[in-house]
């Protein structure tokens, strides 16, 4: 595992976010399994499900489908489950590393109950549910206005973010995943080929690519660029550096591939981005 976290303050965490929602929230680490949830017991419709083994291998492709495209997207997603219900899903990083997800589960909107309760039962057909458990166990679910669960999507992300912050999630010291984002921090001005960080943390080429698609949701080298270009953004808006100044600050040495890639990452050129958003006297 790359990443620890605190049981104890992350269950208060999620207590508190089932009185303002009352919705489930599931903490999954970074390979989407279960660390903790508030309430602990599934409710009567996911109990039906994963009862049976094809239902309970829906939920976990399903989980981890969902977890890898928060990682890759970084941001919050509500999508549809497996089973028909609704689920809003964000990542939690710890100093740009995916650490873990936080996970708003069995969500019925309301909006239209028989269109709702059709598709849902259509897709759990394929488990050989009695059809009047089902729905009984369906009816039982809270409904949630389509309103209400953007905002508890949008508080979900500020509190993965606070995970952080709180110290409630961390990267493991000394973890593969911890020396890499150390190493390329550390060394963001310098040559970051993949031999020099294969040769640093031990690794061959494929185990690089693999830990940090795990890591960053990319290979390493995309990475690196988006690193590069962040940390430009922050010198364009915070100092008065020369272009060729910040060039050398984070490891660009060619101009031209800076002005290309910094545009097609932010939508400006340098210049423009600093006057957009650089502080002023």
């Amino acid at each position: 595992m790359g990443a620890v976290f605190d049981k104890k303050e992350l269950l208060v965490l999620l207590q508190d976010f089932y009185e303002l929602t009352g919705l489930r929230t599931v903490v999954f680490d970074e390979w989407g399994v279960d660390v903790l949830s508030y309430p602990s017991d599934l409710p009567a419709f996911c109990q039906l499900v994963r009862a049976t083994p094809e239902g309970a291998l829906g939920c976990r492709l399903c989980d981890q489908k969902a977890c890898r495209q928060a990682r890759q997207e970084c941001k919050t997603l509500i999508y549809p489950c497996h089973a028909g219900l609704i689920e809003a899903i964000t990542p939690i990083q710890v100093d740009g590393v995916v650490a873990g997800y936080l996970l708003l589960s069995h969500i019925v909107q309301g909006a239209d109950e028989d269109a709702e309760w059709c598709r849902a039962r259509e897709l759990c057909r394929k488990y050989g549910i009695a059809e009047e458990d089902l729905s009984k166990a369906y009816r039982q679910l809270p409904r949630t206005p389509y309103r209400i669960l953007r905002a508890a999507g949008d508080l979900l992300s500020f509190s993965a973010q606070a995970l952080c912050q709180a110290q409630m999630a961390r990267l493991v010291p000394g973890s593969l995943k911890e020396r890499l984002n150390h190493f390329v921090s550390e060394h963001l001005a310098e040559d970051l080929s993949s031999e020099r960080i294969c040769t640093a943390l031990g690794v061959g080429r494929t185990a690089l690519y693999e830990l940090s698609k795990q890591t960053y949701g990319c290979g390493i080298h995309e990475y690196v660029r988006q690193l590069r270009i962040r940390h430009a953004m922050q010198l364009l808006t915070t100092t008065k550096l020369t272009n060729s100044e910040i060039c050398q600050k984070i490891g660009i040495a060619d101009y031209n591939y800076f002005f290309r890639v910094f545009r097609k990452q932010t939508g400006f050129t340098p210049q423009a981005y600093r006057k957009q958003f650089g502080e002023t006297d």
